[in-house]
């Protein structure tokens, strides 16, 4: 994704506005706005999106009584959350979603998996925020300007698929399961390999991209491993 798609995605997914105290609805009209501000002020290339440019500067720019504009001024503070937040989560001394290692294993197999996870969707443009704290039935949520999906990971310190999900977790499944995806990170501690399971309907099962079925053992919850 370019820099104005990925704006746009967080917008809809991340932002908060001072209106709504919610995500935009869409992000077109900002957009709209920075690709006319950045005709307005002459600026090359990218403009405004390019990660070189300087902001504090642009802003002077802004504040100029011949340049003013309301809706450039609240387009530009947008933008300049975006921005930070994107400095912030490319700072892993400061990532919202990089946990204190503590001496228990089996929160270091959550947090190698986690990792994993979230630079995996990363990598494929994707925006991951954490959902682990809100109990909704899944760990994060991965968004691009096409779709959001839903990830629950589970991380194990052997090779072998073999999971359990909450009553809560095993309802979204099922409830979402166009856009949930079951994340699991085998040999967590050591060479962490990720598989990720999607539900088909024309089969009616869960399987990673190497066709490999996860078979589902009904509990409370349920249990899962690879068949």
């Amino acid at each position: 994704m370019t820099t104005s798609e990925k704006f746009k995605v967080w917008l809809e997914t991340i932002y908060v506005s001072k209106k709504t105290g919610k995500p935009l609805t869409t992000g077109t009209q900002y957009v709209t706005g920075l690709n006319a501000l950045n005709k307005n002020l002459n600026l090359i290339g990218d403009g405004i999106y390019d990660i070189n440019t300087d902001l504090g500067k642009i802003r002077e720019l802004i504040d100029k009584p011949e340049n003013w504009h309301k809706d450039y001024s609240s387009h530009f503070n947008a933008f300049t959350k975006f921005r930070d937040y994107n400095i912030e989560r490319n700072d892993k001394s400061k990532r919202p979603l990089q946990r204190q290692v503590d001496v228990f294993k089996r929160q270091q197999v959550e947090i190698s998996a986690v990792e994993k996870t979230i630079k995996h969707f990363e990598e494929l443009d994707y925006i991951v925020i954490s959902k682990e704290k809100d109990n909704v039935g899944w760990d994060l949520e991965a968004s691009n300007d096409k779709e959001t999906l839903l990830l629950e990971v589970k991380g194990l310190s052997g090779k072998i698929v073999s999971i359990e999900l909450s009553p809560n977790e095993y309802q979204k499944s099922n409830e979402y399961k166009n856009k949930y995806k079951l994340c699991v990170v085998t040999n967590a501690l050591s060479e962490p390999k990720l598989e990720i399971f999607s539900y088909h309907s024309e089969s009616n099962y869960w399987t990673n991209i190497e066709n490999e079925k996860l078979i589902i053992e009904e509990r409370i919850g349920a249990r899962m491993h690879k068949e």
